[in-house]
């Protein structure tokens, strides 16, 4: 068989010397500028980044700009929902939501129409994020009309265990919208690549970008990365959109003959169908020991 579908990422700059609803009204005007500009390569799903109109504003404009979701007379999600329509193109992008008295770090998914298909309230929040942010606690896998999607934001990216999940679950395709900022130079890289590989599936990172780039700042480089672990777009350095033409049908085919290829004939089914879960149950349990914290890490920065 064949799902060739088109995938699209977005860059965005931050820009620091913005604030408030400056901040705010500039940054939706760039996703639409972006977003347009993406229209003419008929996408099928793009990504935009983590809260991208929310990441400059402080707790209390936070707080004024949230919006219940789903509500298609909130402002930002009447806004996302009229450049899906116009893109004709599934879109994924960074909000925050209010329910109550609670506040959330979400990921928000819309069809080609503009319609609410579903949202993902991060569940790995950021330190400095735990004051304001209360943690989701689902992992859901949405149907679209090009296959099943997982979301995961920013954070998450540390913990493989919810990326087996959403695997388990069918994802063909995670979206992973981000404000990463990367010290290494190529941490974020290793580490989607990893998840793309080790599941199986097709990974969409959209990140934020600082101009020039230097280590230490937001990286842009949002990516589109394959099974076998290899980027097949990327903004680079750079604001802006990459999109690339895949296969969801085409994972990283498994070399053995005979049986073994009719059972296992992608790694997909040898890596997750070879698991052993019946061995796991400690990763469940609460870890009161903490057995693998260091009793005196080298730490040269005191305050």
């Amino acid at each position: 068989m064949s799902r060739k579908v088109r995938l699209g990422t977005v860059s965005m700059i931050l820009n620091n010397k913005l604030s408030g609803m400056e901040y705010y009204n500039n940054m939706v005007e760039s996703a639409e500028q972006i977003l347009t500009e993406a229209a003419n390569e008929k996408p099928d799903l793009m990504v935009l980044p983590e809260y991208f109109a929310h990441a400059q504003l402080n707790y209390e404009m936070k707080r004024k700009m949230a919006e219940r979701i789903p509500d298609s007379d909130a402002p930002l999600q009447a806004k996302m929902s009229e450049l899906a329509r116009k893109l004709n193109s599934n879109l994924v992008y960074g909000a925050v939501e209010v329910d109550g008295d609670k506040y959330y770090n979400v990921a928000v998914v819309l069809d080609r129409k503009g319609g609410y298909v579903g949202k993902y309230r991060k569940v790995h929040l950021y330190p400095g994020e735990r004051a304001f942010f209360t943690p989701g606690d689902e992992f859901p896998v949405m149907d679209l009309d090009i296959g099943k999607l997982g979301v995961a934001l920013c954070m998450d990216i540390h913990y493989p265990e919810m990326w087996t999940i959403m695997a388990l679950n069918g994802a063909d395709i995670v979206a992973h919208p981000a404000g990463w900022m990367d010290y290494t130079g190529n941490l974020c890289e290793s580490l989607v690549n990893a998840r793309a590989v080790d599941n199986q599936y097709y990974v969409i990172t959209s990140h934020f970008v600082q101009v020039p780039y230097l280590s230490g700042k937001h990286p842009g480089h949002s990516r589109i990365v394959d099974p076998y672990g290899r980027t097949r777009a990327d903004t680079s350095h750079l604001p802006g959109y990459a999109i690339a033409t895949v296969d969801l049908d085409q994972l990283y085919e498994y070399w053995a003959k005979g049986d073994l290829k009719l059972e296992m004939p992608t790694l997909k089914e040898c890596f997750l169908g070879m698991r052993r879960p019946e061995l796991y149950g400690q990763i469940c349990e609460k870890d009161e020991e903490k057995k693998w914290k260091l009793k005196n890490p080298i730490i040269y920065e005191k305050e």
